[in-house]
């Protein structure tokens, strides 16, 4: 019977092996080298569970989810031991000595700079979490404080607007009370020319005289004259104080608006600050707070240092590894594979050789064949061309011949 915590414990054992980089049967045909190799696997599982919580804690942190926020660990955890997995797995075992040699700092930088990167992106959130309450404490004061310094600059504003209102409105009045002083002293102007021109009528100043005399008629022209004036600057008075008296009371509805709006901006500013809490902003805090204070700064610099430690801990334990028995043997199996490669590729190389070469004989023999049937079918035609030529020079012969019969004085008058 199997004993479960035993093939558990295997499972375990041989997954850590697996996370190593190594291969499992090679190690296998050497068990003296799983503990070195199980020891660099468990450096990187757990340095990928430890970038999980940190992930998961950075994206909670950012979209209040924890649902998203346990997909989103689980993923950048698994992202970090492949990458890790990789860096480890490609490294080799350097020179094969305990000392790392120079030689083999340069051959590791890019893998070196590459945990480095990883070291501080994993140790970034787990900073954020540790220092969490004094983050905390900086935000609500960063908050507090900006906060504050929008609510006095939106009521600076509202008090220059609503004091260009006011002082609009104390002009205004001052020419409606300006224009009822007027009216005013016109309206008095009216009155003493009516109680003179009254009291001529009936005697009891003046002239002394009642009856509407010279001095009755002109009295009451003045008066006639002033009540007109009166009237029309009445309406006018009463126009244009109706005008300012209706934008006064607009102006007052602003002032009153730009302070409730005023205020309903500074509520909505305050909430948002309030609730300003993400990951940007817990960032920003943590960065204040070291600029303060130099041993917070100590001891985030300690945090990051430790994960770049762990990230890099495997390169130099392979840098430190002499070379053992799992370097011999995969060694010769990269050798073996190599040389069965170049065997087969040799191989294959000859056969193409071969191919082309009878393909080039096959070639040569039908160039030689057409070759020679074409030689043969030139020499028909020569002989052919030289038949005809023959039998156009005999009967051509026998034309001139019977030319020459039948007219000889022609042919001696041509040849003169």
């Amino acid at each position: 019977m199997i004993n479960p915590i035993k093939y558990i414990w295997q499972r375990i054992y041989r997954f850590f092996l697996w996370s190593s980089g190594a291969d499992i049967e090679i190690l296998d045909r050497v068990p003296h080298e799983k503990n070195k190799y199980f020891g660099i696997g468990g450096t990187i599982i757990f340095t990928a569970a430890m970038a999980s919580f940190a992930g998961g804690y950075a994206f909670f942190t950012a979209f209040k989810d924890p649902n998203l926020a346990v997909f989103f660990g689980a993923f950048w955890g698994a992202l970090i031991f492949n990458l890790d997995r990789y860096i480890v797995s490609t490294f080799g075992v350097g020179d094969g000595k305990k000392t790392i040699s120079r030689q083999e700092v340069v051959e590791g930088a890019p893998r070196i700079i590459m945990a480095i990167v990883l070291g501080i992106v994993i140790a970034t959130p787990l900073e954020l979490k540790l220092f969490e309450g004094e983050i905390d404490a900086e935000i609500s004061r960063q908050n507090l404080v900006t906060g504050q310094r929008i609510a006095a600059g939106t009521m600076n504003t509202i008090d220059n607007t609503n004091q260009n209102f006011s002082d609009e409105i104390a002009m205004l009045r001052e020419q409606i009370n300006i224009r009822k002083n007027d009216l005013n002293e016109k309206k008095i102007k009216r009155d003493k020319a009516y109680e003179k021109y009254m009291c001529e009528l009936n005697g009891t100043c003046g002239t002394g005289i009642p009856g509407q005399g010279p001095v009755f008629r002109e009295a009451k022209n003045m008066y006639l004259q002033l009540d007109s004036e009166y009237q029309s600057e009445f309406q006018t008075v009463n126009e244009e104080n109706r005008q300012d008296s209706e934008r006064i009371r607009q102006l007052g509805g602003q002032i009153d608006n730009n302070i409730n709006n005023g205020q309903q901006e500074i509520a909505i500013l305050e909430t948002a600050y309030d609730s300003r809490n993400g990951l940007l902003a817990r960032i920003q805090a943590l960065s204040t707070l070291t600029d303060k204070d130099s041993s917070l700064l100590m001891a985030k610099w300690l945090i990051t240092l430790l994960f770049i430690l762990i990230e890099i801990a495997p390169i130099l334990f392979k840098m430190m590894t002499e070379r053992g028995s799992y370097d011999d043997i995969l060694d010769n199996i990269k050798h073996e594979v190599k040389v069965q490669q170049l065997m087969a590729q040799s191989s294959l190389n000859e056969d193409i050789n071969t191919s082309v070469k009878v393909h080039s004989d096959k070639n040569a023999q039908k160039l030689a064949t057409e070759l020679a049937s074409n030689k043969k079918l030139l020499e028909s035609i020569s002989q052919a061309q030289a038949e005809i030529a023959q039998v156009a020079i005999d009967t051509w012969k026998k034309e001139e011949i019977k030319k020459a019969k039948s007219n000889p004085s022609n042919i001696i008058k041509k040849r003169k």
